[in-house]
């Protein structure tokens, strides 16, 4: 059999279906239909069920960047996120014994996969229509999800990340790699963004608790103007302040000229109080998503990363120059 990393992608992708149809027989579903649907860090299938029902099954890559157990705790707080605090998250669908997440080993696919099943959100992503319409009404969304995280745990769970570092996710160091174009010049970033995320821990502005960890406009699905935010499995333990900054570099990085972000913010105080912080420590914290997503694509490689590399190091080299 040829080895996985020898195959096209359309290889992989057969491969890593054969994988899906195995984690399916774990469900008390009549799978009809189980076709390819995209492929980033996760890869995504869509599943028709005889009932008329449709799912998304989400596979895992061999790369392991997040906390052991990290599925387990994301299902539960998407779960009481339903129940508690009413937002219209995708449910998960239980395995026949019961467990929100099945792992699958299959010959052909190196090490085994995690594998989790949601019902279907329908529309397109927030991406493909960013309006300051329906950014508004993710950063009321946003402001829900840490009301609800504020009161949700009295501590970090074994399988939730503690974002007290700037590269926070498990990955190997990879920045080195890039000191033929850019010199010590990240390395002395991390250090200095991480100075200042040191202080915040230091002088918390309130009692840590759980986080989103990826507001961003690929995680935000779009139908009939309602959103539904997904993918809550970068969920991290930290402070609002971090998670805004996610949200905010990431709508910098779609061309935000202020309206976006305005928009996201108004929207986050109809509902809480926004968290504030001096500019510098602001800053700090957007450096340091650049930097840590940065890390990450270093690690996961791909045709167009020499694009992403000069993405999320030319804002990293400007806050530097500051």
């Amino acid at each position: 059999m040829r080895a996985f990393a020898e195959l096209t992608a359309r290889g992989r992708i057969r491969r890593l279906r054969g994988l899906a149809l195995d984690a399916l027989r774990e469900y008390d579903l009549e799978v009809e239909r189980c076709s390819f649907v995209s492929t980033g860090f996760n890869t995504v299938f869509r599943v028709h069920a005889a009932n008329g029902a449709s799912y998304a099954l989400r596979v895992s890559p061999s790369l392991r960047i997040h906390a052991d157990g990290c599925e387990v705790e994301e299902t539960a707080w998407v779960a009481a996120l339903r129940r508690e605090a009413g937002l219209p998250v995708p449910q998960v669908l239980p395995a026949r014994d019961g467990s929100p997440v099945v792992w699958v080993a299959t010959a052909g696919v190196p090490d085994a996969r995690s594998c989790v099943l949601f019902e279907w959100v329908r529309g397109r992503r927030l991406r493909e229509q960013l309006t300051d319409e329906l950014v508004r009404k993710v950063g009321e969304v946003a402001a829900v999800v840490h009301e609800h995280g504020a009161g949700y745990l009295r501590g970090p769970p074994a399988g939730v990340l503690v974002a007290d570092r700037v590269l926070y996710f498990r990955a190997a160091y990879r920045l080195d790699e890039l000191r033929p174009a850019y010199g010590s010049l990240l390395d002395d970033a991390v250090a200095r963004a991480q100075q200042a995320l040191d202080e915040l821990w230091r002088h918390p502005p309130h009692a840590a608790h759980l986080l989103h960890g990826d507001l961003q406009s690929g995680n935000v699905m779009v139908h009939r103007r309602a959103v539904t935010l997904i993918d809550f499995q970068d969920l991290i333990w930290g402070f609002e302040i971090q998670d805004v900054s996610i949200a905010l570099v990431a709508l910098a990085v779609h061309g935000d000229t202020g309206s976006w972000s305005a928009a996201f913010r108004a929207g986050y105080e109809s509902v809480r109080p926004w968290p504030e912080a001096d500019p510098a420590t602001v800053a700090a914290l957007r450096a340091g998503r650049h930097l840590n997503v940065l890390n990450f694509g270093m690690n996961v490689g791909g045709t167009a990363l020499d694009a992403f590399v000069a993405r999320h190091a030319a804002p990293v080299a400007e806050w530097m120059a500051s």
